[in-house]
């Protein structure tokens, strides 16, 4: 599952709330079974995207956590930790909780994207995943035309 950048995700998003062309021509390509009605899916993709970014920031906050902390150990003295590792611990527990939130958060967008849009999802595949491809889609689409 590999999630798209945050700021393609962050154009999407303002693409999709002010109505662009192009997104709406990408939409109707992709989900050639919504026909005509590309308003619907645009609505629903709003949410998805919001939570899919979130996703991606929480991701990038525990890489970023983790490497200081990875820093900081690799010269401590052994014994009681130093004030500084022990609230970089702290800062990685509670960023690691953001990252679980998000995560629950996006898979409940995805299955409201996928009941507000009616797309379904392939049967091999979670709808966490074909929404995260999909997502990929419309933003290689969009970025090409």
């Amino acid at each position: 599952m590999q999630a798209s950048s945050l700021s393609a995700l962050t154009d999407l998003i303002d693409r999709a709330e002010r109505a662009d062309p192009a997104l709406d021509a990408a939409l109707a390509a992709l989900a050639p079974s919504v026909g005509e009605n590309i308003a619907p899916l645009r609505t629903a993709l709003v949410p998805l995207a919001r939570a899919q970014a979130a996703l991606v920031q929480a991701n990038i906050d525990i890489d970023l956590v983790a490497d200081e902390l990875r820093r900081y150990q690799k010269y401590a003295m052994p014994g009681k930790p130093s004030l500084q590792i022990v609230q970089l611990r702290k800062q990685q527990a509670s960023v690691k909780q953001a990252a679980l939130l998000a995560r629950q958060a996006y898979a409940q967008a995805t299955h409201a994207f996928l009941r507000e849009s009616g797309l379904t999802a392939p049967a091999r595949r979670t709808p966490t995943d074909f929404t995260t491809l999909w997502l990929g889609k419309v933003i290689a689409q969009v970025a090409a035309g």
